[in-house]
């Protein structure tokens, strides 16, 4: 377990001071390279392998393919469209922002676009409504952690990458529970907006019209088809989300710009990278640590002190949920699944089950304080101070992880649509 310790204080130092996560993690695996007397050769090794995986492209098309709903007019229809179904209901701008977080991921599959894309268009129509700057953010915050969660997942790609499991039946996984915790964070947006008299008695906000939603709606159901069903893979979905958004934002729009595309690519482009220069990076440490028999040891301290699955899933959350607190999304998923992986088999878990519980613990992490990527986004886009925006966050907070305990205690929350759609099990 030295190997562990000696592995967490060298990134945990790094970390602290401020380096890059790609570069803490590289350090610490040259770091314990060298102390091993294991030539450098094999960091490089490692890296580019992790790399070659036609799986991780899907990251860049999805992204790309958000952008280009965003420019083509498919964001903004899915927003009025909503918009018109809870306008007479109080908190009817929240619950908007909420559920179009949740379509828009159903197609992106990223907490951060999905935050951005829908936050652009809500946040000032909430502010202009009367809804507080902090809330108006903290609600776009929480509708910003479902998109990792409801299919396609960016962080399930990772995760069935690095562990061999099946992204589809990962994808299945991930719909209930992602479509449970919409509807809690829906609760508290009705819940918290009626107490305060938001959205009660104001003026209509017009977000254009809803010609075409069809062709919207109709996306996401694509999606999630062509993927469970083994018509094609994560991959070859993500191109076809591409040229969908681009055939109905040109053709049926008509308001994508072509001048835009090479924009559109950056970003993708960008995104995808940083998270795969991660994995490069994360995949060096996790074969020093298989190398030295970490997971194996951490197997054998854990069965020796843990009685049964339930108590392995309870002690797993209290773990997922201190480091989602501390660290971002996709380092937590690649140095934590080599250390899960050999104690999720002892213990007779699920794989799938926990692959879907284990991405949507930390998922949650990116609104939980201290490091919450989402918090310090929302800060930025309403320029409120940090306290004012995690007081807002906290009853989506409890929210989140009430369901999240929820599928501690019924497995079938996550499993029931793999069995139903796959046959698994």
């Amino acid at each position: 377990m030295s190997t562990l310790f000696i592995y967490l204080a060298i990134f945990g130092a790094l970390f602290a001071v401020g380096s890059p996560v790609v570069l803490s993690l590289a350090a610490a695996a040259v770091a314990m390279l060298l102390m091993k007397g294991v030539d450098l050769i094999v960091f490089a090794q490692k890296f580019m392998v992790s790399l070659d995986n036609f799986g991780l492209t899907a990251m860049f098309f999805f992204i790309l393919a958000g952008e280009i709903m965003n420019g083509g007019g498919m964001t903004r229809r899915i927003i009025a469209a909503v918009s018109k179904l809870v306008k007479d209901i109080p908190g009817g701008l929240a619950i908007v922002t909420v559920v179009s977080c949740g379509v828009f991921a159903a197609i992106n599959g990223s907490a951060i676009a999905t935050m951005l894309a829908i936050g652009a268009i809500m946040y000032p129509a909430m502010v202009r409504q009367g809804y507080s700057p902090a809330f108006a953010a903290a609600t776009i915050g929480a509708g910003g952690v479902v998109g990792p969660i409801i299919p396609p997942s960016i962080p399930m790609i990772v995760y069935g990458s690095t562990t061999g499991d099946s992204v589809a039946a990962l994808f299945a996984g991930g719909f209930l529970i992602g479509t449970f915790i919409l509807s809690m964070e829906v609760a508290v947006a009705y819940l918290v907006s009626k107490k305060r008299g938001w959205g009660v008695n104001v003026p209509e906000i017009d977000f254009g019209d809803t010609k075409g939603i069809a062709w919207a709606l109709v996306f996401p159901v694509m999606i999630m088809v062509s993927i469970t069903s083994g018509m094609m893979t994560a991959t070859e979905t993500a191109s076809m989300a591409v040229m969908y958004a681009w055939f109905v934002g040109s053709f049926i729009y008509r308001e994508f710009k072509i001048r835009e595309l090479p924009t559109m690519m950056a970003t993708a482009m960008k995104g995808s990278a940083a998270v795969m220069a991660i994995v490069g990076a994360a995949t060096a440490v996790g074969w020093i640590l298989t190398y030295e028999r970490v997971p194996q040891q951490v197997t054998e301290t854990l069965v020796a002190n843990i009685q049964g699955p339930y108590a392995f899933m309870a002690v797993s959350f209290g773990i997922l949920f201190i480091v989602g607190m501390i660290m971002d999304l996709t380092p937590a998923i690649l140095i934590l699944t080599p250390i899960f992986m050999a104690p999720v088999a002892a213990f007779g878990v699920d794989p799938i089950y926990f692959g879907v519980f284990f991405c949507a613990t930390l998922t949650a992490g990116l609104v939980t304080p201290p490091v919450g990527t989402l918090i310090y986004l929302g800060c930025s886009m309403s320029e409120s101070p940090l306290s004012q925006v995690v007081k807002e966050l906290v009853p989506y907070i409890a929210a989140i992880y009430i369901a999240l305990f929820v599928c501690v205690a019924f497995p079938n929350v996550i499993t029931y649509v793999p069995k139903q759609l796959l046959g698994l099990y």
